[in-house]
């Protein structure tokens, strides 16, 4: 595991933002085919829905499972739970289909690390999940970045659909498992 992450300025977001372009993408190691790996982590973000009212803290659960076919294509799921008051408030997901999914989440494969990127107005999220290497076990880092200029980052909730403003976010808690066999059902 490693520490959290808070938004990082334009340089990041621009790597970020290109992590998938075509040159950068591999095929999935041998190793790594027909197995599956769930990464979890919590993102406590200062947001507001609509661009109304004040912005306020809300602690996000995120789970990301990714299944990396025998042929090496990578399926990959990001749910989130939002909580607010003590009690769960929704939840909501985003799936994507390799690095040719053209959505706005694309996986691929950099050595011997899953990469996830998520793409928005403003900013990107990147889960990288980093294996030994027999691909027995696996540890989680989520950056978040956004564009220098921009003091806000924009999207839409997963959860509720409504607009979604970020001002500031740090990833706390992240953990990896990987195990054999697709997550997704066989």
């Amino acid at each position: 595991m490693t520490s959290a992450h808070r938004y990082i300025p334009t340089l990041v977001f621009f790597i970020l933002a290109g992590i998938n372009a075509p040159a950068m993408a591999q095929g999935a190691p041998a190793g790594l085919r027909g197995k599956s790996v769930v990464a979890s982590w919590n993102e406590i973000r200062l947001q507001r829905l609509g661009g109304i009212g004040e912005f306020t803290e809300r602690s996000v659960a995120n789970s990301l499972s990714a299944y990396v076919s025998t042929e090496g294509r990578i399926f990959a799921k990001r749910t989130v739970w939002a909580s607010g008051s003590g009690r769960r408030r929704g939840s909501g997901s985003q799936t994507s289909v390799g690095d040719n999914s053209g959505g706005a989440q694309v996986g691929s494969m950099q050595g011997r690390s899953l990469v996830i990127v998520t793409k928005f107005a403003g900013g990107a999220r990147m889960a990288r999940i980093d294996f030994d290497s027999s691909f027995s076990s696996c540890t989680a880092n989520v950056v978040l970045g956004r564009e220098g200029g921009s003091g806000i980052a924009r999207g839409r909730s997963q959860i509720t659909g409504a607009a979604l403003e970020i001002k500031s976010a740090r990833v706390e808690n992240p953990s990896c498992s990987i195990r054999s066999g697709n997550v997704f059902g066989e």
